[in-house]
């Protein structure tokens, strides 16, 4: 069964004097039920290219390891330390290693290495023809988010609220940002962002900052979460989804907060409205997509942040962040389908599922055979955002099974 955001606050509700605990919030009470699939008009359809096993899955704590491209390769990692890489068009597999500890956060990719951070606090950096171990450094902390990589640098963001730069090259530790982490946050965290000489990071404490790439200083901040309410719950402010740069401008939305324009010249705001999103926006045609935090999918003007349609269709279906396929806008859900949904009006216009790969049967106890799902999780649900390259969308779910799809018109 898909592991909701909100499973962790049965144990919050022990323990909020803890200074420092995260969980996953409830999406609402029983009111709001999964919304069933209806039929629609198919416009488009995804075609199955090929499907295989990746490891054992995403195991159960709420892990969310999407692929990483480059080129015509890419690479993924299950919840149990193992990392692969593979021929995109192909599936054809390069190599494979097994590290010593379980993996939570999503993989990096640059030209030499594949980036990941292991549960113990060990930013690995395997070399990217070979899958060997070019160097390890030290994080001390829970990461959930990809690690960044841009001009010689990878940038991971811990769930502590720290911040760290690493160097490329050798590991080095070149800075570290600590900012103020309230008492309960969502578990998650938003990736940074390279951006000329600043690095873009959102917090659980509803702040946004330019942090100076030279030092980690502090160039300006913006707050688009306010904590109000009385209860740690009401209080939820967390930038979990993606910063997304367009020109000069960032756009950033949070749980609980606001969607913000903030001018990056000068780091002061342009506009904000109210809003509440787990994800990030996308940009296009002239508007913000954003996931609202009840699974409804809604567009904003650019300019001046006014509503210009709003899609409920699938709410409370604990859908993935957007991300584009061509044209078109897609997300997954928690039963393991994929949606696809027009830029202009938000209309359903295709859909298809994981589909679970071919499993031999392996010898093995007392009838002599095992069933191979003793093996990976049994969860057919998607928390993992999708991944998208041309015409090309790579999904994959909590038990391992990676389809890649190809849209055809």
């Amino acid at each position: 069964m898909n592991m909701p955001r909100w499973m962790g606050f049965a144990a919050v509700a022990c323990g909020l004097l803890l200074a420092a605990c995260s969980s996953d919030p409830k999406k609402e009470t029983d009111s709001n039920e999964p919304a069933e699939l209806t039929s629609f008009e198919e416009e488009v359809e995804l075609d199955l290219v090929w499907r295989l096993q990746v490891g054992k899955g995403m195991g159960q704590a709420y892990a969310r390891i999407e692929p990483a491209l480059w080129a015509d390769k890419f690479y993924v990692a299950d919840a149990y330390g193992q990392v692969s890489a593979y021929v995109l068009q192909s599936a054809d597999k390069l190599w494979q290693i097994q590290l010593n500890a379980n993996i939570q956060s999503a993989l990096g990719v640059s030209d030499k290495h594949v980036f990941v951070v292991t549960d113990n606090g060990e930013l690995h950096a395997l070399k990217r023809d070979s899958g060997e171990t070019a160097w390890v450094a030290q994080v001390q902390s829970e990461v959930l988010a990809a690690p960044v990589v841009s001009k010689g640098a990878v940038a991971v963001q811990s769930v502590d609220g720290k911040v760290r730069l690493f160097s490329t090259e050798n590991g080095d530790q070149r800075w570290v940002y600590d900012s103020n982490m309230p008492s309960l946050s969502l578990r998650g965290t938003s990736a940074p962002v390279f951006y000329e000489d600043q690095l873009l990071v959102g917090f659980a404490n509803g702040k946004v900052l330019g942090l100076n790439l030279n030092d980690g200083s502090e160039k300006w901040n913006e707050r688009i979460g306010i904590p109000a309410g009385r209860s740690e719950l009401e209080r939820l402010v967390d930038i979990d989804g993606r910063l997304l740069v367009r020109d000069e401008t960032l756009f950033v939305v949070g749980y609980q907060g606001q969607l913000a324009a903030i001018d990056l010249r000068m780091g002061k705001l342009i506009w904000k409205r109210d809003a509440s999103s787990y994800h990030g926006p996308l940009y296009g045609l002239g508007n913000l997509f954003v996931l609202g935090a009840k699974d409804e999918l809604q567009a904003y003007d650019e300019r001046s942040g006014s509503e210009v349609w709003n899609q409920p269709e699938l709410q409370g279906r604990q859908l993935t962040e957007p991300v584009f396929l061509q044209n078109y806008i897609a997300v997954a859900d928690y039963e393991g389908f994929v949606h696809l949904f027009k830029q202009l009006d938000g209309a359903l216009v295709g859909r298809a599922q994981i589909k679970r790969p071919a499993v031999d049967w392996v010898r093995g106890g007392s009838y002599n055979f095992k069933h191979p799902t003793r093996y990976f999780d049994l969860d057919p649900g998607i928390r993992t955002r999708l991944v998208t390259t041309g015409d090309y969308l790579l999904a994959i779910n909590n038990s391992g099974f990676l389809n890649l799809f190809q849209i055809d018109q």
